[in-house]
C-alpha cells in the first residue's frame, strides 16, 4: 500500500502530514515545564517523606501518617486529572481524524459537535 508523501497512517487512518509544521507549540512548552516540575517535585517529596519517616523511627516516635497522605494526594491527584485528560483530547482528535478521513462536509457533521471541538482543529 502507498501513501502520498504528505499523509502517514496512523492506526487505519491517512491523516495529512507536513514535517515542516511540526515544531514546538507554546502550549508543548508549557506541559515541559508543569511536568518537569511535577517530577522534581515529586521526587524531592519522596525523599522528604521517607527522610522523615527515618528521623521519626530513630527517635522512637511513631511514624506520621500525614505526610504519606499529603504526598499521596500530590501524586495521585494531578495523575488522574491528567488521564481523564489526556483521554478526552484523545477522543476528541480521534473524532476529528476520523471526520476529516472520510471528507465530511460541515452540512453533514452535528454543527454542536463541530462548535465543541473547533478548538482541537489546529488550523
Amino acid at each position: 500500500m502507498t501513501t502520498p508523501e504528505n499523509a502517514k497512517i496512523v492506526g487505519i487512518i491517512k491523516v495529512p502530514y507536513d514535517a515542516d509544521k511540526e515544531k514546538t507549540t507554546f502550549t508543548k512548552s508549557i506541559m515541559t515545564i508543569v511536568v518537569l516540575l511535577y517530577f522534581l517535585g515529586a521526587l524531592l517529596g519522596g525523599i522528604l517523606v521517607v527522610a522523615a519517616a527515618l528521623v521519626d523511627v530513630k527517635l522512637g516516635m511513631a511514624i506520621d501518617s500525614q505526610m504519606f497522605i499529603a504526598y499521596a494526594a500530590y501524586i495521585g491527584g494531578p495523575t488522574a486529572t491528567a488521564i481523564g485528560f489526556y483521554a478526552w483530547k484523545s477522543k476528541a482528535e480521534n473524532i476529528l481524524k476520523i471526520q476529516n478521513s472520510n471528507a465530511l462536509s460541515q452540512k453533514e457533521c452535528d454543527t454542536s459537535l463541530s462548535a465543541a471541538l473547533a478548538n482541537m482543529r489546529g488550523e
